[in-house]
C-alpha cells in the first residue's frame, strides 16, 4: 500500500505555499481562455509554462478516476478539466458526473488530443443518502458504440429522468437553505438565488444541491463559520444541505435497501447484457456513515447486499474523504467478503476491487479556507498533514486499470 501523507514533503510549507499559489494561476487562466493554445500562452506569459507548472504543482499520483464537471455538480467545463490534467501532469482521468455522460465526448476528445488516457464513467444516485455507485466503462469505443443502441437510448432517458428530479429537489433545498441562513441573522438580499444557481452552471440543466454548500458558506462571516462549526463546504453539506434532503425524503414513505437500490441495479443489469463493459465501484463509503447514519456493520451489510444484488464489482477505497483509519476499515470489511467470494460462501465473478486514485474533485480552490478537493492530490492544505494531499492509492495504477478492464470484460463475457 502507498501512502502519500507523511511523507518527506509534507513539511515543506513553502513548497506548499508555491503549489497553491500556482493552483490559482491555473484557474484564473483556465477561466480567462477558451482555447488551450490560449490557455498555455497565458500561463507562459506569467512565468509558467507546463514544465514549469508540473515542476512547482508536483501531482503525487499519475490518474484521477473521479472528476466533476459543469455537466454536473463541479465548476470547469469537461473539456477544460482534460486542459487541467494535463499541465498539472495527470496522465489518465475519468470524468464522473452525477447521473449525466453529457460532457463525456468532450473530455475524451480533448483528452485524446493532449495525449492523455480518458476513461468514460457516471456517478450513478441512489435514492440511500450517500450512496452512489461509480460505473467505469473502460473500452471507451465499446461505450460509445453503446450510446446509439437502442438500450444506449434507453440508458441515456433514465439518466435525463435522474436529473429532472435531482433539479427540482436543488430548488426545494435551496428553500430550505435561505431559511436557515434567516435564522443565522443573513438579512433577505443576501440569500441564495436561482439567478445564481444559474451563473455557476452556466444556464445549464440541472442544478445540483452541493453547490448551495459552496454559495451558502459564502454568507458565513469567519466568526459564524467558526461558532457553527462550518469551516468549509463539506461541512455545510453535512451539517445543512444534507438535513434539508432528509426533511424532504420524510415527506416521502421510507425505502428499503432494495427499493433504495432498485433502479440503479437494474440499470448495471443493462448495462452488463448490453456488453458495455462497465465496472461498478460503490463511491465514498464514508459517506454512507455521515449522510446515512449508518454504523460499520450496516456498511459492511450493505457491500455484501450491493455485491450479491448489485453485482458491485468494488469499493472506492484510499479518496479524499478516508483517513487512514478508514483505509483499513474497509479494506478489512472488503477482505472479509473476498474470503467469501473465494470459498462459494457469496457468488462474485471474482474479488472486489480496491479502486483508489480517486478524489471526487469540483471547485479548484485549495487552502484551509475552502476545504475543497482538488484533483491529483484530495484534500489539500497548508496543514502538515494535506501540503501534499491526502489520496492513499492502495495498488499501483497500472494493476487498477488493468483489473478494471479484466473484470469489465469478464461480466460482458457472462452477460
Amino acid at each position: 500500500m502507498t501512502t502519500l501523507a507523511g511523507s518527506d514533503t509534507a513539511g515543506d510549507l513553502a513548497a506548499y505555499r508555491a503549489r497553491e499559489k500556482v493552483l490559482y494561476q491555473v484557474r484564473e487562466s483556465l477561466e480567462a481562455s477558451q482555447r488551450w493554445d490560449d490557455f498555455v500562452a497565458r500561463l507562459a506569459a506569467q512565468g509558467l509554462p507546463e514544465a514549469r507548472v508540473r515542476q512547482i504543482v508536483d501531482v503525487p499520483v499519475p490518474m484521477d478516476l473521479h472528476l466533476h464537471s459543469t455537466h454536473s455538480d463541479g465548476q470547469i467545463p469537461a473539456q477544460k478539466l482534460a486542459w487541467l490534467a494535463r499541465v498539472i501532469g495527470l496522465k489518465t482521468i475519468a470524468l464522473a458526473d452525477h447521473d449525466n455522460i453529457s460532457g463525456t465526448r468532450a473530455l475524451y476528445g480533448e483528452a485524446t488530443l493532449l495525449g492523455l488516457s480518458a476513461i468514460p464513467a457516471v456517478e450513478l444516485s441512489t435514492d440511500q443518502p450517500g450512496m452512489e455507485i461509480l460505473v467505469y466503462f473502460p473500452d471507451a469505443g465499446r461505450f460509445f458504440d453503446f450510446l446509439t443502441t437502442p438500450r444506449g437510448s434507453r440508458f441515456q432517458q433514465y439518466l435525463l429522468k435522474k436529473q429532472e428530479t435531482t433539479h427540482a429537489l436543488t430548488l426545494r433545498v435551496l428553500e430550505s437553505v435561505n431559511r436557515w441562513l434567516k435564522r443565522q441573522g443573513i438579512p433577505a438580499e443576501q440569500q441564495l438565488t436561482v439567478q445564481e444557481l444559474d451563473a455557476w452552471f452556466g444556464g445549464q440543466k440541472p442544478y445540483f444541491p452541493g453547490t448551495l454548500a459552496v454559495l451558502g458558506l459564502k454568507r458565513l462571516g469567519a466568526r459564524q463559520r467558526e461558532e457553527l462549526g462550518l469551516r468549509d463546504p463539506r461541512a455545510f453539506h453535512t451539517k445543512v444541505i444534507t438535513p434539508a434532503i432528509k426533511r424532504l425524503s420524510d415527506e416521502e414513505p421510507p425505502k428499503s435497501a432494495a427499493a433504495a437500490t432498485a433502479e440503479v441495479r437494474k440499470q448495471l443489469t443493462a448495462l452488463r447484457r448490453a456488453k458495455a463493459d462497465s465496472v461498478a465501484i460503490l463511491s465514498h463509503p464514508r459517506e454512507l456513515v455521515t449522510k446515512a447514519r449508518m454504523s460499520i456493520g450496516q456498511v459492511a451489510t450493505t457491500l455484501e447486499y450491493l455485491t450479491k444484488k448489485a453485482g458491485l464489482d468494488g469499493v472506492e477505497i484510499g479518496c479524499a474523504r478516508d483517513t487512514e483509519a478508514d483505509v483499513r476499515m474497509w479494506r478489512e470489511i472488503v477482505e472479509d467478503l473476498n474470503g467469501r467470494i473465494a470459498r462459494k460462501e457469496l457468488a462474485a465473478p471474482g474479488p472486489l476491487l480496491v479502486a483508489s486514485y480517486t478524489s471526487d474533485f469540483h471547485v479548484l480552490a485549495p487552502g484551509t479556507a475552502t476545504g475543497e478537493i482538488t484533483l491529483g492530490f484530495g484534500l489539500l492544505d497548508e496543514r502538515t498533514e494535506f501540503r501534499r494531499g491526502n489520496l492513499r492509492p492502495q495498488t499501483t495504477p497500472e494493476e487498477l486499470l488493468e483489473a478494471m478492464r479484466h473484470r469489465a470484460a469478464l461480466r460482458s463475457d457472462q452477460a
